[in-house]
């Protein structure tokens, strides 16, 4: 067995999944892939975020990034705004049935990119921030406010080094901790609450 040799990347790393996506019928399920890529690009765009130099894993309902050197305190401060705005307007023209609200979760850690066939990026940190994204607290989040677009949840470290570091839009006194066991790991996180 032949180990390929590949540097080890500390990359600030976004995932994003759609509430409720099972459900929905196929021709919505397309819908809601086109809106929330669209929805995607326009905070992107509105955050001064460059998404051609994502590297993407994308599933059916949503997918993995890891971002270039971005800023994160443009990723944490601006883009998750900019989302819930772009899917507020996507949202206004909808049905209530048909909605588009999502989970977003923000990390930033170690990681290995392995070569073009592999199935996407390994290490530590594609693990923390896919497990924060499917923490219970922050799907019950969205259930238990019905008026937010996005439920936001960032890690422990970016809690600490980007939201309390004072340069980041979103001020600290709304996130509220959140602790979480997946799989028998603890996972820390904060969800961002506004109200």
């Amino acid at each position: 067995m032949t180990v390929v040799s590949v540097p080890l990347l500390f990359r600030p790393l976004l995932a994003i999944d759609i509430m409720g996506y099972s459900v929905r019928s196929p021709r919505m399920q397309v819908q809601a892939q086109t809106d929330l890529l669209a929805a995607m690009e326009v905070a992107a765009s509105e955050a001064g975020l460059d998404r051609e130099r994502w590297t993407q894993q994308v599933s059916g309902d949503g997918e993995l990034d890891v971002l270039p050197d971005d800023d994160i305190v443009t990723v944490v401060g601006r883009y998750a705004p900019a989302l819930e705005r772009a899917l507020a307007e996507t949202n206004r023209k909808v049905p209530l049935d048909r909605r588009l609200r999502v989970r977003l979760a923000l990390h930033h850690g170690a990681l290995i990119m392995g070569p073009e066939a592999s199935f996407g990026p390994a290490g530590g940190a594609p693990v923390v921030v896919s497990r924060l994204l499917d923490a219970r607290p922050l799907r019950r989040y969205l259930i238990v406010h019905p008026e937010r677009n996005v439920a936001l949840i960032v890690s422990r470290n970016i809690f600490r080094e980007v939201v309390c570091s004072g340069f980041c839009e979103l001020p600290p006194v709304h996130f509220r901790p959140i602790r979480t066991t997946i799989k028998g790991v603890v996972y820390h996180g904060y969800i961002y609450d506004p109200d």
